[in-house]
């Protein structure tokens, strides 16, 4: 697809789905298909080239369907199976890793409706269907204050507006949006990719994550029916704890892009760097601060590593017990590891080039898309607050409220 390419919808989904029946069998396959991701990943960025086929084959091998729960046939992977896979898939291609990240958020959803409603729709993941994004606008206004228009029609809604950051639209069969019903409360609907009036266009310019699509979606007088409605929020037990993967798998996109940094700064500094006039050694690799920077960077995702390790194994804690402080432990533990991930992509994307030189910022290595990546991708949603909101609750005792998005 070009870079102005308007779509209509996504391809029906393959009928030829593997489901995979264990968390093993989930990292074994997307360990595989990364290896092979991995080798485009630098044309793509450079040109601009949608991952179409790649994520053809994360669906036909089943990814885009572990995290469907065992009592409807998936694999129902745990939380920190999830944030593996997403650091994989980004320590590949970061675009590839972002564009599912919505699929895998929205999906507990389904958990809201009727037993009717999580039958479909999770039956329809296995499938093959995909999950798309189209809630935030390009507008100054606040996120969640909306300017759609949504009507309340006989069997369902009809829809008028314009999305932006519709990351993984172009590639879903389903593209949720945010909105209210007559009473204000919030209500997740689920468009039909093929529904007439949908118009994806791959407009996105970021100077990173170039590949992920997160352009815009056109909704034009959409039919959408109360069958693909669902509640935000529920009573329904595992509705607390639900929305913790959204912030995590952030945290695990930005530890793949910290991983896949050093290991081509590694690559780089063996094999094309020259020594520097003062180094006493022949081999630029041998230079002590070299080894001494490399190690402090090495150091650094290590321990963002553990940190996001440390808050998937809370949301599984979290996802089991339900409780309250649970799921307020795992919401700290995943603002750590957000801060500690975004920190290390984006310290090791602009640091190991001091340990190189001018010659690493040429095309034909493309190492700048790292830099470029771990920028853009930092900027989801502001660290800032996350550490106020941190330093709130551990000075002042202020647990961050349920909107809260840290």
């Amino acid at each position: 697809m070009t870079s102005t390419t308007a779509v209509r919808a996504a391809a029906p989904a393959d009928t030829s789905v593997h489901i995979v029946r264990s968390d093993a069998e989930a990292l074994e396959i997307v360990t595989r298909l990364a290896a092979e991701f991995r080798k485009g990943a630098q044309a793509r960025d450079q040109n601009r080239i949608l991952p179409a086929d790649e994520i053809g084959e994360l669906t036909r091998n089943g990814i885009f369907g572990v995290a469907v729960p065992k009592d409807f046939g998936g694999a129902g992977v745990s939380a920190r199976t999830i944030a593996d896979i997403f650091r994989i898939l980004s320590d590949a291609d970061p675009s590839i890793g972002q564009i599912p990240q919505n699929h895998f958020c929205w999906l507990p959803l389904f958990s809201n409706g009727t037993p009717e409603q999580e039958a479909f729709f999770y039956g329809r993941i296995l499938a093959g269907d995909r999950i798309g994004n189209a809630h935030s606008e390009d507008t100054r206004k606040r996120p969640g204050d909306y300017e759609h228009q949504l009507t309340r029609v006989p069997g369902g809604w009809r829809i008028t507006g314009r999305k932006y950051y519709s990351t993984g639209a172009i590639f879903a069969q389903w593209i949720p949006f945010i909105g209210q019903d007559e009473q204000n409360n919030q209500l997740m609907f689920f468009v039909d990719a093929s529904s007439d009036g949908v118009t994806v266009v791959d407009d996105w310019r970021g100077m990173g994550q170039r590949t992920t699509a997160s352009g815009t979606t056109i909704f034009d007088d959409v039919f959408v029916p109360d069958a693909n409605v669902f509640p935000f929020a529920s009573d329904k037990p595992g509705n607390r704890g639900r929305m913790l993967l959204a912030s995590l798998i952030h945290a695990a996109i930005d530890q793949g892009i910290a991983e896949a940094t050093l290991a081509d700064a590694r690559h780089y500094i063996l094999n094309h760097n020259r020594p520097w006039i003062d180094n006493p050694y022949d081999e630029h690799a041998k230079e002590p601060f070299v080894i001494k920077e490399f190690g402090e960077l090495a150091v650094t995702i290590r321990t963002a590593g553990l940190s996001l390790r440390h808050a998937a194994d809370l949301v599984d804690i979290a996802h089991s017990t339900r409780t309250e402080n649970d799921v307020l432990e795992a919401r700290l533990a995943i603002a750590d590891a957000r801060l500690n991930c975004g920190a290390a992509a984006t310290k090791v994307a602009d640091e190991f080039f001091l340990l190189t030189g001018a010659r690493a910022t040429l095309d034909k290595y493309g190492l700048d898309r790292h830099w470029r990546n771990a920028r853009t991708h930092s900027l989801h949603d502001p660290f800032r607050w996350k550490l106020y909101h941190l330093g709130n609750y551990h000075l002042n005792g202020v647990v961050p409220g349920p909107r809260t998005y840290i």
